[in-house]
């Protein structure tokens, strides 16, 4: 980076910055931050003094000028000077020269942990404004109040760690947190005088945005009246600041933000940015903080600016090491006394159970990719554009599932609720069981369904044997899937059914069993429904056409004699199978029909008894008064048009019925058929719905009439309809367009019952009661009015009830129609095969079948695998015994019948029996399971691939040789992980990782009593679930998200640990109270880790720390680490060259922090997130495939040199893979 190359580095033989000393600092500063507050104080124009006893003013003309003039002579022999950035040509450039001199302060970018919080207090002591403090001429003219304060603004997660250190550190200074202007007490010139009192005002830039408006004069503008309020003015606008510093000042990159525009308008003398990562993206962030500084000509416009950057860079260098000054740990490590901090890298193995969901995820990952597992392309032309996106989603996925399957919401694909707790891992298994089950049911069906599809291309044919065959075989499999169905649905109905699809039809029992389930039972029962009723609909097709093929085989009197034994049989079988199919079809119709027909026995019961709502006939009382008359007569009218609605109304509600008492077809034997039920039915159906929506229109303009509200939403019904019908859309269009004109013709058109109560009330309310005239017609309004009430009660209560029929024929009109959709899938489903019908054709249909049946055995062998899990417990991570050789295994194949072996020893015996060793069981390829017991142990990783852990843990020479080799992560004893690894955790299991976290922190309550440790992740999601582990286990947390949780965390010795993601804004956060850091899982981008790092790895940390990194091995997060080392590693090396291959400990640190920092300036902060709020780091699209797929190249690679060859479990591996080869080889394959 161009700025870093640039800032100016205070040299270190400069012996004058030696002797400052700050009285009032309660603190020692080192030698580097010395040099620096001496560099700070010449910024603002004076230093300290050679004698050591004093500041003395310090003549700006002795610093070097930026110099951007270039002298040159014209034709006259006379100089003249040119500055080919800002365009101009001038005899004397000493204005501009001296316009530099006019910036006071600069940029503090001392790397992060290096104390630039103790610098600026040393700066705030040693350098205040002169008193009495005396306005200058330009401070009387703005009216400003001048004060020697300092105004810090820090981000707000920043603010009380700020006021926390300048209590500790200079408890001489008066500091005071300034909320904005409407949450201070007092008037404006109060407000002011207490700031304007104060050493030290601290502000957020959250509170600098919001004085945005209330910082400079509104501009001016004509008005019609003089304004009578004055507009209302920011305190920090009106004090002439002796000092302003913005803390992480990077936050203002910019420049055009709210809360820059703000800082760079406050009257100062010294302005100062502070901040460890002055580039956050690239070099253009800087001109922010120019403008902040004001300093001019070069951050006049933005076109000078992109000049100097782009092609005048030394002026740009001149600049900034005029401006700016950094020191980075490398520089100063000499000088630092930081204890040291040790790194270790902990993995530890998946449980069997999170194996095998992470390998499902995998699988799938490199099936959607078009690749396979080892990443080689399974297809031509592979390119690695178009599969960019999907490999970015599938490596954030992997990467979350190992840490949980809760993180990011993945865990909808289990089907988990939110509304529950959070998932362990026996949870996470039975999900994985109940996908596998509904995954084997579609295998079966699709494969089941392939082969029925294929026996028809040879019905109507001479292979139609071949047809029978195929569907006989198919019907014996689908009554195995309908007789399991139906135990597991007798086993959840228990007493309430009888165990079928027939047995909760017909009666209301069922319905209030389920209503009294919970939620998941009832989803359940749901579930065990709709499968037996898949099986149904199978065995309903293989019976069926094995009744047609009995039919065909009969009817050809080249394959059967007419009459013949043969033949009679033929027939009988035909007819058995018709009947069967016709008893399946039953059952899979019977819960829709039985719905259906359990209220069209209510409604005929009830025209039965003629329970139907009435609608009382309405007659208008006789008598009126002269007044009263007029409404009297409107009543009349419109008592005679809802009359003859009512009639109608009856009329509909009649036939309307009948139609729906209309037989459902398909239910009666008796029937005899015509063929033609299907489209009689479908024909009174649609006349069905057309009078149901008629019905609810009249009663709505029926219930208008009433009360005078009309119902907008079937009106919209009632147009958009018979907008449809009149384009000959929808049902029954002439129908519906008839029903819709009698509704027109018989609507009240007169005024409603309401309305005319409204009218009597008023009437009896205006007249006089003076005259016997009046009297008596105001007694005729209130008997109308009373009598009017009456009738209207009785008609809203019966036309309610009518609303509520019209509803009912609604849901029983909708029952028939699920229940004919249902029948015609049923018949849809044996229609005669329609496609091509050629040797190609079936060729394709029986590779698609080859394919479909090995996925089946393959998914019955891995749910067979899960289900062991289930039933093995706790003890499913624990090594098995091989029947075959007698010994432990970890690499082995699981049968689909659920007996294991040692892969190595089954290979070899598939290779001469086909079946299994201990029941006999036929079996192929795809009824073997490879499974993985991982023992549950912990492992530090090393760097150097070369070195074997034990010998570096062991060996003096060897943990020397490490350092020599530059390792980034140290070694760490095994009995130590033997202890995290045996402490025993209340509850259920969460996932490896968190139940390693939690183990690990209680072990460093014992071992480390007091011990504080900060838990880092990218993703925020597992931090929440991090919570749910850590309160089950008693282990205070507080989070970077929880208001006042830094405070917390600081403070309350109870609190053990800080929970921080990488979205958080904790530059500069301090946090040296912790001396442990967990990474929860490696990064790519080190700039991430570098941060949580920085929190404890800084001056004030009085502890030894610790980086823990955890990782899982055989994930992508092996893969990631791998990369991330061995880029850490190269800038080591870019870093080193030239110095001695011998290096001490304290080189091999300053190599790290010089690494460190390198990787710090090169990485654009701001963009090493990803944008979608839920996913982690970016990865560029160069490294995805080696994130994804390099810990599996790695494993293959160089086997030589793998000392895991050692162990037994591997060489068994190899060895089964070997045996695997040569039989594919043997099979030609």
């Amino acid at each position: 980076m161009d700025f870093y190359d640039a800032a100016f580095i205070p040299p270190k033989d400069d012996q004058a910055p030696s002797t400052i000393e700050v009285p009032a600092l309660e603190a020692t500063l080192f030698p580097y931050q010395k040099r620096t507050l001496q560099w700070l104080l010449k910024r603002e124009g004076v230093q300290w003094s050679d004698t050591g006893e004093t500041i003395v003013p310090y003549a700006a003309d002795q610093e070097k000028p930026v110099n951007a003039f270039r002298k040159l002579i014209d034709v006259a022999g006379n100089d003249y000077y040119l500055n080919e950035l800002l365009h101009v040509v001038t005899r004397d450039p000493t204005p501009f020269r001296k316009a530099e001199t006019f910036v006071k302060g600069g940029i503090l970018a001392e790397e992060m942990g290096l104390g630039k919080t103790l610098e600026i207090l040393g700066l705030v002591l040693l350098h205040q404004r002169a008193t009495p403090l005396v306005a200058t001429d330009y401070e009387v003219q703005a009216n400003l109040a001048p004060t020697g304060a300092t105004l810090i603004v820090t981000p707000e997660s920043l603010r009380a760690q700020w006021i926390s250190e300048i209590t500790r550190h200079a408890p001489g200074l008066s500091v005071k947190f300034y909320q904005g202007r409407k949450r201070m007490s007092g008037d404006e010139d109060q407000i002011i005088n207490e700031l304007a009192g104060h050493d030290i005002i601290i502000t957020t830039y959250s509170i600098l945005s919001a004085e945005l408006h209330f910082v400079s004069a509104p501009p001016e503008r004509s008005r019609r009246h003089e304004r009578v309020y004055p507009r209302a003015k920011s305190p920090l606008a009106q004090l002439a600041w002796w000092r302003v510093c913005l803390d992480e000042a990077q936050m203002i990159e910019s420049g055009v933000s709210q809360a820059a525009t703000v800082a760079r308008v406050l009257p100062r003398v010294n302005a100062w940015g502070i901040t460890g990562t002055p580039v956050k993206d690239d070099v253009k962030d800087l001109f922010g903080l120019l403008l902040f500084l004001q300093y001019e000509p070069y951050c006049t416009s933005t076109h000078i600016w992109r000049a100097m950057i782009e092609r005048h860079k030394p002026i740009f260098q001149r600049l900034f090491n005029s401006i700016a000054v950094r020191h980075t740990k490398s520089m100063v490590r000499d000088e630092l006394v930081l204890p040291p901090q040790k790194r270790f890298v902990i993995s530890m193995p998946f449980t069997a159970v999170e194996e095998q969901h992470y390998q499902s995820l995998f699988r799938e990952m490199a099936e959607e990719c078009d690749l396979d597992l080892h990443g080689a392309p399974l297809v031509d032309e592979w390119k690695p554009e178009e599969h960019e996106e999907s490999m970015r989603t599938w490596l954030n996925r992997l990467r979350q599932t190992a840490l949980h399957p809760e993180v990011a919401g993945y865990s909808r694909r289990l089907g988990h609720n939110k509304s529950r707790p959070m998932r362990t891992v026996d949870e996470v298994l039975d999900a994985m069981i109940e996908q596998s089950e509904v995954a084997i049911r579609a295998d079966e069906k699709a494969y089941l369904s392939s082969k029925l599809t294929r026996g028809q291309l040879y019905e109507n044919s001479p292979r139609v044997r071949e047809a029978l065959e195929m569907w006989t075989s198919v019907r014996e499999e689908t009554r195995k899937l309908v007789s399991d169905a139906r135990a597991e649905f007798q086993a959840l109905t228990a007493s309430n059914t009888n165990g079928n699809l027939e047995a909760d039809a017909d009666s209301d029992q069922d319905e209030d069993y389920e209503d009294g389930m919970e939620a998941g039972n009832k989803g359940q029962l749901g579930e065990s429904r709709r499968r037996l009723r898949g099986a149904l609909e199978m065995e309903h097709r293989a019976v069926f056409f094995c009744a047609n093929a009995y039919f065909q085989i009969r009817d050809n009197p080249e394959m059967t004699e007419p009459d013949s034994e043969e033949f009679l049989r033929l027939r009988k079988l035909e007819d058995d199978g018709y009947n069967e199919a016709k008893a399946i079809r039953r059952e899979i119709l019977r819960e829709s029909h039985g719905k259906a027909t359990r209220l069209m026995k209510k409604i005929a019961q009830k025209a039965s008894d003629q329970s139907f709502a009435e609608l009382p006939e309405l007659v208008a009382g006789t008598e009126r008064g002269i007044e009263s008359g007029r409404i009297i007569d409107d009543l009349e009218a419109l008592y005679g048009e809802l009359n003859d609605q009512a009639n109608v109304i009856d009329e509909l509600r009649e036939y309307l019925i009948g139609l729906l008492l209309k037989p459902l077809v398909d239910e009666e034997d008796e029937v005899d058929t015509t063929g033609e039920e299907m489209g009689e039915s479908a024909r009174i159906q649609e006349e069905v719905v057309v009078y149901v929506q008629a019905l609810r229109a009249i009663v709505a303009d029926r219930q208008e009439a009433l009360t005078g509200q009309s119902n907008e939403l079937i009106k919209h019904e009632a147009e958009t309809s018979l907008k449809f019908a009149r384009e000959g859309e929808g049902p029954a269009p002439q129908k519906l367009i008839e029903l819709m004109t009698l509704r027109d013709q018989i609507k009240p058109q007169s005024t409603s019952m309401r309305k005319a109560i409204g009218e009597f009330r008023a009437l009896s309310s205006r007249l006089a009661k003076d005259t016997s005239r009046s009297i008596l017609e105001a007694q005729i309004a209130d008997r109308q009015l009373k009598a009017t009430q009456a009738l209207l009660n009785k008609q809203s209560k019966a036309t309610t009830a009518l609303e509520a029929e019209v509803e009912h024929f609604r849901v029983i009109m909708n029952l028939r129609v699920e229940y004919y959709r249902q029948l015609q899938m049923v018949s849809d489903s044996v229609l005669p095969y329609e496609g091509p019908n050629t040797e190609a054709t079936m060729e394709k249909m029986k590779e698609t079948e080859d394919k479909l049946r090995k996925k089946l055995s393959s998914n019955e062998a891995k749910h067979r695998y899960l289900l062991n899990l289930k039933e093995s417990g706790n003890k499913s991570n624990e090594p098995r015994m091989c029947v075959i050789c007698q010994t432990p295994f970890t690499i082995g194949v699981l049968t689909v019948c659920g007996h294991q072996f040692c892969k190595e020893c089954m290979m070899l015996w598939f290779k001469a029996h086909h079946n299994c060793p201990v029941c006999k069981k036929k079996l192929k390829s795809s009824n073997l399971h490879d499974i993985t017991i991982n023992p549950q142990q912990l492992k530090v990783l090393n760097d150097n691939p070369e070195q074997d852990q034990n010998e570096v843990s062991n060996s003096p020479q060897k943990r020397n040789s490490l350092s020599n080799k530059t390792a980034i992560y140290s070694e760490f004893n095994a009995d130590k992980l033997a202890e995290i690894q045996n402490i025993e955790l209340e509850g259920v299991s969460f996932t490896t990782k968190v139940d390693t976290l939690v183990k690990h922190l209680l072990w460093l309550r014992e071992s480390d009593p007091g011990a504080k440790s900060i838990i880092f992740s990218q993703y925020k999601g597992f931090l929440s679930i991090l919570r749910n582990a850590f309160s089950r286990s008693r282990i205070g947390f507080a989070s970077i998200d929880d208001a006042n949780g830094i405070t917390r965390f600081k403070e309350d010795p109870s609190v053990e640990c800080f929970l921080l993601h990488a979205r958080a804004h904790s530059s500069g956060l301090n946090l040296v109270n912790a001396s442990h850091v967990f990474l929860c899982e490696p990064l790519l981008n080190t700039a991430l880790e570098l941060q949580a790092i920085a929190r404890v790895d800084r001056i004030g940390q009085q502890h030894e720390t610790t980086v823990w990194l955890y990782l899982v091995t055989g994930t992508v997060e092996e893969s990631i680490y791998n990369l991330s080392v061995q880029r850490r590693m190269e800038h080591m090396r870019r870093t080193g060259k030239g110095k001695s291959k011998e290096s001490t400990p304290d080189l091999l640190e300053a190599s790290i922090d010089e690494a460190n920092t390198l990787e710090m300036e090169q990485a654009a902060l701001s963009r090493l997130m990803s944008k979608d709020k839920t996913a982690g780091e970016n990865v560029e699209k160069n490294d995805l495939w080696e994130c994804l797929f390099g810990h599996v190249a790695r494993q293959e690679e160089a086997p030589e040199k793998d000392t895991r060859l050692q162990e037994q479990a591997v060489m068994g591996y190899l060895a089964a893979e070997a045996a695997e080869e040569r039989i594919g080889q043997s099979n030609g394959v």
